[in-house]
């Protein structure tokens, strides 16, 4: 019983990081997938917690007691994988396209969502290092019941009992195992750091930098000359009419003259005229007294 549990719990944690690692690689998924898979993740990741409220309870108890360092450190590392799986999780929801939320800045988030993810990635990591033992031999006895079960299947002579140096581990088998979580987890960083430049130049390139200046520039330099059409009508017509109308009121009055006398001495004198009582206030070049004659 207890190895089936024990088998259980590696299976989910394969599929954990298996998920962990294939979420990185947005390009290969594309977004629909990348955003089910999330929401997967996060599902799985509860009900991994699930399994292990019980050690989660015990541990928690030990860490506000005198206890080790190994076990401060251990507790620390699992709730930094939670932290990150929750704010990942939190932060994808609040981008995803399902829902839509007026995000006021958006880069923020993102940028959130991707250190949350890879900061959680090294830690995931780390707790791999510090569990490895576990990881191995787990898998070997995974291997060894299922050779059992096959062989069991057919008639074959009786088995010697395993030896226990057989799932002892060795430095090599250290190194594989890490060797390949350490290649998995640098192609997932390299490719999201990677995507995430690829995003900041594109949003760099198509920034509206120099399209608002040359507008704002141009539009109102151009208008302002187009208007001075209308600042030159206004001085022509005023130019114009006070000109012409001024003029010929004051002059044409004094032809409606009346006279009063005329010449005394019946003359019709032009200018400068024969005597001091010459007058032309019409300037027509004639006396206006002899014109009343």
């Amino acid at each position: 019983m207890k190895q089936k549990t024990q088998t259980m719990h590696w299976i989910i944690d394969a599929a954990l990081l298996f998920g962990f690692l294939l979420a990185f690689f947005l390009d290969l998924t594309g977004l629909a997938v990348h955003q089910w898979l999330g929401v997967a993740l996060g599902a799985l990741a509860v009900y991994h917690l699930f399994r292990h409220k019980n050690w989660i309870l015990m541990t928690l108890e030990r860490f506000f007691r005198p206890t080790s360092w190994r076990v401060r450190v251990y507790t620390l590392l699992d709730a930094g994988i939670l932290l990150g799986f929750t704010l990942m999780v939190l932060t994808g929801l609040a981008m995803s396209t399902w829902f839509n939320l007026p995000l006021a800045d958006y880069d923020l988030w993102y940028n959130l969502h991707v250190a949350s993810s890879v900061i959680t990635l090294l830690a995931v990591v780390v707790k791999l290092a510090l569990h490895w033992r576990w990881i191995v031999i787990t898998f070997q006895k995974m291997v060894s019941s299922a050779g059992r079960s096959v062989g069991s299947m057919q008639p074959l002579a009786p088995q010697p009992a395993p030896v226990a140096h057989q799932l002892t581990l060795s430095r090599r088998q250290f190194l594989t195992t890490m060797g390949l979580v350490s290649v998995g987890a640098a192609l997932a960083l390299s490719n999201v750091l990677g995507n995430r430049n690829q995003v900041n130049s594109q949003s760099l390139e198509s920034a509206p930098t120099a399209d608002p200046t040359p507008a704002s520039t141009a539009t109102p330099t151009a208008q302002p000359p187009a208007a001075a059409t209308p600042t030159s009508q206004p001085v022509a017509a005023a130019t114009a009419q006070p000109t012409v109308v001024p003029t010929a009121v004051p002059t044409t009055q004094p032809t409606a003259y009346v006279c009063t006398y005329r010449c005394r001495k019946g003359r019709h004198c032009t200018f400068p005229g024969q005597c001091h009582s010459y007058t032309d206030l019409n300037n027509n070049g004639y006396c206006d007294l002899g014109e009343c004659s």
